[in-house]
């Protein structure tokens, strides 16, 4: 069979794997990322058919696309109210999480691998960060209410954006031998702020024009093309482009409550948001790039040496164990506003991915005592720990004896699991109801201006 024929036919049946997955995830709770992902680590280092190097640049072009449709896409189901709710918990739980696994992964390399200092707390700082790719379409298939799927959605993201902006300080302060804590607390706050007002803003233009856009001719891309210019500007600037991602679709999903209370007095014309056939599909797209990239992922995982491979698995051990005691001190002390098994969820979501890959693989090309060893490491930790996430949320769901460590772990006082389900489910129902009253109130609107 001609090769590229078979690579059709391939592309063709992991599409169709892929849907498969989705729905023994939605019925049996089988896990459909880890299936990808193992389907990547077949079709890669397993029978080696597909090479990151055969790949080349392409896929790292590529898993940045997908991240930035997920996070626009993520941003676009968010909403103000939401946000305000739980952003007191969100950044207390990144913040207590992320530098909570960055000076125990540090001190643990330093004293017990007799990795450097400064390399170690690198190792540290990349693996503070979560998997955007991995756990924000992860908690679509959760039954949550909005509240606690906004705070993971935003405690993913914040902590992606920390991890790269302090792991590339570590880096330079390998290369240069300074460091600089105001210097990187600089860049963290210019990085965030910055970041959200240019996605701020270029929302709010593409809201006023969007309407006019819809009258050319094949232009529902048009959107997703924009927010890549938004990503690409901010990351040119230096600023985050996640960050800017996320917010342009935030700001998107509430234009009406932006515009009324503050552009109403300078702006005449009404905003337009995304009607319901653009949502479902940028969903779409969403769906079949992570399809992709939790493939690619499998294809890029290295797992060559042992000893790095039982390291990783500790070390995974030791990330799920300060989870749950970040969950316990940020959520489950703080707040009676999430149950119990939302509080499980989040305490599973110890995964790491692409971003953890990309910068370990960076520090290769120094020339620098343990930079293999970390990088082997680290690639370790995305493997077992993907898996453990992917393992864990069903057996929160189901095992009564893993409830119990979970519950001793997270010391949670009260169940509410039935409310919460009834909850996400009704505000599901609500929320469509809403998707649909703003297409017929468009649909309505476009035909005045057509009849006037």
């Amino acid at each position: 069979m001609d090769s590229t024929a078979l690579t059709v036919v391939m592309i063709g049946g992991m599409v169709f794997a892929a849907h498969v997955f989705t729905e023994l995830f939605s019925r049996r709770r089988v896990p459909d990322l880890l299936l990808l992902l193992m389907i990547g680590i077949i079709i890669g280092p397993v029978f080696k058919l597909v090479t990151p190097e055969s790949i080349g640049g392409f896929g790292n072009v590529f898993s940045t696309i997908t991240l930035v449709i997920i996070l626009f896409e993520s941003g676009s189901e968010l909403s103000f109210k939401n946000i305000r709710d739980s952003f007191q918990e969100m950044i207390t739980l990144t913040v207590v999480s992320y530098f909570s696994i960055m000076i125990v992964i540090g001190l643990l390399g330093h004293y017990c691998l007799a990795i450097p200092w400064v390399t170690s707390f690198f190792m540290g700082a990349v693996l503070g960060g979560a998997a955007e790719a991995i756990v924000i379409p992860l908690t679509k298939q959760l039954k949550v209410t909005s509240n606690c799927k906004t705070t993971m959605v935003l405690e993913t993201s914040f902590s992606t954006v920390i991890c790269f902006i302090i792991s590339i300080a570590l880096l330079n302060a390998i290369q240069d031998n300074e460091f600089s804590i105001g210097h990187v607390i600089g860049n963290v706050l210019s990085s965030f702020i910055l970041a959200g007002i240019l996605g701020f803003l270029g929302a709010v233009f593409w809201a006023l024009v969007l309407q006019r856009i819809r009258t050319v001719k094949n232009s529902t891309f048009t959107t997703p093309a924009f927010v890549f210019i938004i990503y690409g500007v901010n990351s040119l600037l230096g600023f985050s482009g996640e960050i800017a991602a996320l917010t342009f679709g935030i700001t998107l999903a509430n234009i009406d409550s932006v515009y009324n209370s503050i552009f109403k007095k300078f702006f005449k014309q009404q905003p337009n948001t995304l009607n319901y056939n653009e949502r479902m599909l940028f969903s779409e797209i969403a769906f079949l790039l992570r399809t992709f990239v939790f493939i690619y992922i499998g294809i890029s995982i290295q797992l060559t040496d042992w000893q790095s491979i039982l390291i990783g698995i500790i070390i995974v051990a030791i990330l799920f164990v300060l989870r749950i005691l970040s969950v316990r001190y940020s959520i489950t002390k703080k707040t009676n506003d999430y149950s119990e098994i939302e509080s499980m969820y989040m305490s599973c979501l110890v995964s790491k991915g692409l971003a953890a890959a990309i910068l370990a693989t960076m520090l290769t090309k120094i020339d620098i005592t343990g930079a293999e060893m970390v990088k082997n490491i680290v690639y370790s930790v995305i493997f077992f720990s993907i898996i453990v996430t992917c393992s864990l949320i069903p057996l929160a769901e189901k095992s009564e004896f893993f409830k119990k460590i979970l519950r001793f772990g997270l010391f949670f006082p009260t169940k509410r699991d039935k409310k919460t389900e009834y909850k996400a489910v009704t505000e599901e129902a609500s929320t469509l109801q809403q998707i649909d009253n703003q297409e017929d109130v468009s649909g309505e609107n476009n035909l005045e201006k057509k009849c006037d």
